[in-house]
């Protein structure tokens, strides 16, 4: 590595040095002026265009009324820009022409990636957005669609196995730590910090994917720059926009009715070996008799989904104010997002307020400050597969011929009592939605001020130092009446209260010194120093207590039972130092190189390919690369079909210091004995040597453009290798720990990504631009310190082997029923109890695969039964124009990748009295029967509902993802300069053979969570007016 960056800096070095000798000597020599001439037509109509500008480095010229330019060109200028008001801006090349013809497009065709992306939508947080239109660059699955919570996502596949695998974000220059984006008190709500952001506020994003060596070791995952509106004009510019809509509960998976289900129940409470007591404590259950007392409380037709779901409603107020005159400039915004959830009880809203300014201090100094902050609050339930206390899976389990409400004595009325457990010992869903309490309560403030001294035309000098303040508070109560008491070793809780606090004050701060000059017109430098620093303070405060008396008493207090307190106190902070050189020749070759040292707290003293300064531990992380933009060579002249054509290569080595502060530390923490009382216990073993992930990326791209830019391609193809990856080891038994965090194992990751764009149509009344973008991604697990090993995740196992991808699922392959009791004597497969003793398969019974060939089903038949690591995954999108009319049509897809569906596993295991789904209803029942649901059996005795290839399933799809038609009232006086309305609609249509509710799912963040579906609430349709106002 250290011969590549000699290398690369001899390189920049003999650019300069032959730059600085051609322009020694072309002193003395009288400057040759060169000019192009030439026409400006619009590319459908075929008319020249007045106003053009046609820029060609300092200078520039205006089109006429007939659309003739001539404009001055330095020697070294190989290529015209050409802007204007309504048309979008090409860069078109010479080529050595003197005079050069042009056509330019309509504004309609602006891409689907610009400004006109975050606004007028209906997205909360930005990767809602990126998941619909940068398809080729971000993948994203959805997390959960509480508003706000947005999505995970990935860029270019996975380089981590048990950290974070998430992107940087960097807003505004300021890195954001994401790295305490952890689940809450709450079952399945995870804060999202994206969601602080309006995406109303957001002028421009910028994907990094291939070497980011300039953020060292925290650029791994790639990289992702938003940049929020600033003023950029002295008019004072107004623009306000309101909207509302509504959203439509997403479907839910389709369980029994009451007739159903009750002869279902009579199966299991037969093969319970209890049927006396069954019989007595169901009779009005199963009992027929209409003159019963208890009939009517027994004998009902319930959808419970309905009880719980509704159709939630959302609105959205903002305001934008731009201006200023010639010594500040500003933006100011403000807005206030709301939603009703779809499930009952349940809401979000967010407030958000914002201030960019640019003061002119005087010629060469400007100081630019940013204020902002956010506030956000959610009413919330449980959610996921919670047998307990989540209203929308109860919804799904419980007794169908039931209702929330309990009837009088005669059974003749309904009444407003809410109906405690049942007798199956099911929570009454309505009891939750009632009587619970889940709030989250987040707020982030924050501050930066960036200073920029031009010392000279070539010199500049420019800072920025952030501080962001981060509180987030989360109460939690399940009540005790109509919830099932849980059992928790020799502990019962009634109720159960939990509250949790935590804050972080993240301090950030940059400086560098920039260089950039024009050597003889040919050469051009461009180089820069920097040196960065952050810090961030943690703390978070967590307690639980059970049984507070009665449901009245919700609060933490010192009379609750089993109490447990816990908390974290920490600070971590990195200091990096950075450079980056480039150097290009006649707009035609670019060369650079970047390094970057990066030190960190998280770092220990003795890490492996380190190096100490300064009492820090240090890494080095280089990239190198390059462009070579054909189309600006004179020979491409006789293609002028090819509008561009650039290639690129680069190689760079970044890192993942995405390290929990206190894993390098033994400490001891406090643990709860028996309830009664609370002694410490060793909760981790120091590691001195734990370094980043490092990861080495390899890059080779081209862009291309066609047929006057009519057609565009991009083409990339990448290799990615890891090693140091953070892993768990198993830990001595002295301890008393199961693992601790070492480096050690490799991940390949290479693939492919290709970005089309079109003009498809171009006519008077119609215009249609289509942007389609693709991504393919292999990665393979190379080395492991300890071996494979298996994680078990909901029943499942997810298996970490050598030779494998990351993530894939591991168990037993289910190959349908066994239809007679010959069919399962032939097989003779049997299965060991824990008693040592055989039982055998019959007819009815899962027919799983004996891989290991020895008669007895158990660990050695377990194999790979799905990969989550999709084929391919992609977006397209459209816009169709006509006149004022504009028609935005966002689709995305995902090929291949499976997934664990676990809601359906608990849904048909006919293991138990809750209710399953109709497809139970063709379960198997008699001798012969041929179908692929098996018997059911109280306690599923034979495992027919273990983890196995009867629960993975295809996840590709194929999704109507955003429809939006918006227009565009040219109205003009002195109050209103222009108003748009729109109107939206979201999830229309989802194309997928996937069984579960939406096969867009991810669990959690980290990578073995992908693929696997917890039954977390997913989007449903919905639809949006609204209109903006530019004043």
């Amino acid at each position: 590595m250290t011969n590549i960056l000699k290398y690369a800096m001899m390189t920049m070095a003999l650019g300069f040095t032959s730059a600085q000798a051609g322009e020694l000597s072309g002193r003395g020599k009288e400057v040759q002026k060169i000019y192009v001439s030439g026409k400006v037509t619009d590319a459908q109509t075929g008319r020249p265009v007045q106003g053009v500008k046609v820029a060609a480095g300092a200078w520039s010229s205006l089109t006429d009324e007939n659309g003739r330019y001539k404009v001055r060109v330095p020697s070294y200028m190989v290529q015209l820009t050409l802007s204007s008001e309504g048309y979008l801006q090409r860069i078109v090349p010479l080529q050595g022409d003197s005079v050069k013809e042009v056509s330019v497009y309509s504004d309609a065709f602006l891409t689907l990636k610009g400004e006109d992306a975050f606004t007028n939508t209906q997205a909360v947080s930005l990767d809602d957005v990126l998941g619909e239109r940068w398809g080729s660059d971000v993948r994203t699955a959805t997390r959960s669609a509480v508003g706000g919570e947005g999505s995970n996502m990935f860029i270019r596949g996975y380089n981590s196995l048990n950290v974070n695998a998430q992107p940087l974000i960097v807003v505004d220059g300021t890195i954001w730590d994401t790295s305490t984006l952890v689940e809450t008190v709450h079952d399945g709500f995870y804060e999202n910090p994206l969601a602080f952001i309006d995406v109303n506020d957001i002028e421009s994003v910028q994907v990094i994917k291939d070497a980011t060596s300039l953020y060292g070791s925290k650029g791994a995952n790639g990289v992702i720059l938003v940049s929020t509106k600033r003023g950029r004009s002295i008019t004072t510019r107004i623009a306000a926009d309101l909207s509302f809509g509504f959203q439509q509960a997403p479907k839910a998976m389709r369980v029994m009715g009451s007739d159903a289900y009750r002869t279902y129940l009579s199966e299991m409470l037969k093969g319970s070996g209890q049927s006396g007591k069954w019989a007595t404590l169901f009779d009005g259950y199963l009992g027929m008799n209409p003159a019963a007392a208890d009939y009517s409380t027994y004998h009902q037709h319930n959808d419970w989904t309905d009880n719980v779901t509704r159709n939630g409603n959302m609105q959205h107020y903002g305001i934008n104010v731009q201006g200023g005159d010639d010594i500040a400039k500003y933006s100011i915004s403000l807005s206030y997002d709301g939603q009703k959830g779809v499930v009952e009880e349940t809401d979000f809203s967010r407030l958000n307020a914002r201030i960019n300014s640019d003061v002119f201090l005087t010629k060469t100094l400007t100081l630019a400050t940013d204020v902002y902050f956010t506030n956000l609050n959610y009413t919330l339930r449980d959610d996921g597969v919670n047998k307990t206390t989540s209203p929308r899976y109860l919804a799904l389990v419980k007794a169908p011929f039931l209702v929330g409400y309990s009837y009088t004595d005669d059974g003749t009325q309904l009444t407003n009592t809410l109906n405690d457990v049942d007798d199956l010992g099911v929570s009454n869903p309505l009891a939750l939605l009632a009587n619970a309490e889940n709030t989250n309560k987040q707020y982030r403030f924050g501050v930066s001020l960036a200073p920029k001294w031009d010392i000279t035309d070539n010199w500049s000098v420019e800072g920025r130092f952030s501080y962001s303040f981060n509180n987030s508070k989360s109460h939690y109560f399940s009540p005790m009446v109509g919830v099932s008491p849980q059992v928790v070793g020799n502990q019962v809780w009634e109720n159960t209260v939990k509250d949790q606090t935590v804050t972080q004050n993240n301090l950030f701060g940059e400086a560098k010194v920039s260089y950039h000059k024009l050597i003889h017109n040919d050469h051009f430098v461009d180089a820069f120093v920097g040196y960065r620093i952050m810090n961030s303070s943690f703390k978070s405060v967590y307690e639980d207590g059970h049984n507070t008396g009665n449901d009245k008493v919700s609060n933490m207090n010192n009379s609750l039972s089993y109490r447990t307190v816990d908390g974290l106190n920490t600070d971590w902070s990195s200091v990096a130092l950075y450079a980056q050189g480039k150097y290009t020749y006649q707009e035609r070759y670019t060369l650079w190189a970047a390094v970057s040292m990066d030190a960190s707290s998280r770092f220990g003293k003795d890490a492996p390919g380190s190096f100490r300064m300064c009492g820090g531990t240090w890494g080095t992380f280089p990239s190198v690369g390059g462009s070579w933009l054909v189309t600006n060579e004179r020979f491409m002249r006789p293609l002028a079909f090819v509008d561009r054509l650039n290639l690129r290569a680069s190689f760079g080595i970044t890192g993942n210091d995405n390290i929990d502060g206190m894993y390098g530390y033994s400490y001891l923490s406090g643990v709860n004995y028996l309830g009664s009382a609370v002694g410490l216990k060793l909760a981790n073993l120091a590691n001195s040597a734990l370094k980043w992930e490092t990861t080495r990326k390899w890059n080779v791209g081209v862009d291309l453009a066609f047929l006057n830019d009519r057609l565009g391609i991009s083409v990339d193809y990448y290799q990615h290798r890891t090693k140091d990856l953070l892993t768990w080891k198993q830990a001595d038994t002295e301890t008393g720990l199961e693992d601790f965090l070492q480096n050690g194992g490799e991940l390949s990751n290479k693939g492919i990504e290709i970005a089309f764009s079109a003009k498809v149509l171009d006519t008077k009344p119609f215009k249609w631009n289509t942007e389609i973008g693709i991504a393919r991604y292999r990665n393979e697990i190379t080395a492991l310190p300890d071996g494979d090993y298996t994680t078990e995740i909901l029943g499942g196992e997810v298996l970490t082997s050598v030779g494998r991808p990351a993530g894939v699922f591991y168990g037993y392959e289910a190959h349908g029923v066994y239809a007679t009791e010959a069919e399962a004597r032939v097989a003779g497969l049997r299965m060991q109890n824990e008693d040592a003793s055989y039982s055998t398969f019959h007819a009815g019974d899962v027919r799983f695969a004996d891989l290991h060939a020895d008669g007895v089903l158990d660990d050695k038949d377990k194999t790979v039964i799905g990969d989550p690591n999709p084929d391919f995954t992609g977006s397209w999108g459209n816009r169709f124009t006509m006149g004022r009319f504009a028609l935005d049509l966002l689709c995305t897809f995902k090929c291949g990748g499976d997934i664990y569906n676990y809601q359906r596993q608990t849904l048909e295991s006919m293991s138990g009295t809750f209710n399953q789904t109709q497809a139970v209803m063709n379960r198997w029942r008699y001798e012969g029967q041929v179908t692929d649901m098996p018997k059911a059996v109280y306690g599923d005795p034979m495992g027919n509902s273990r983890f196995s290839s009867r629960w993975i399933e295809d996840g590709s799809f194929f999704k109507l993802k955003d429809v939006r038609l918006s227009y565009r009232w040219p109205i003009n006086n002195i109050y209103i300069q222009g108003v748009t309305f729109w109107a939206g609609a979201s999830n229309l249509l989802t194309l997928t053979k996937y069984l579960g509710p939406d096969p867009d799912v991810s669990m959690q963040s980290g990578v073995l969570y992908q693929g696997i579906d917890n039954g977390l609430l997913s989007h449903g349709r919905s639809y949006q007016i609204g209109v903006k106002l530019n004043l």
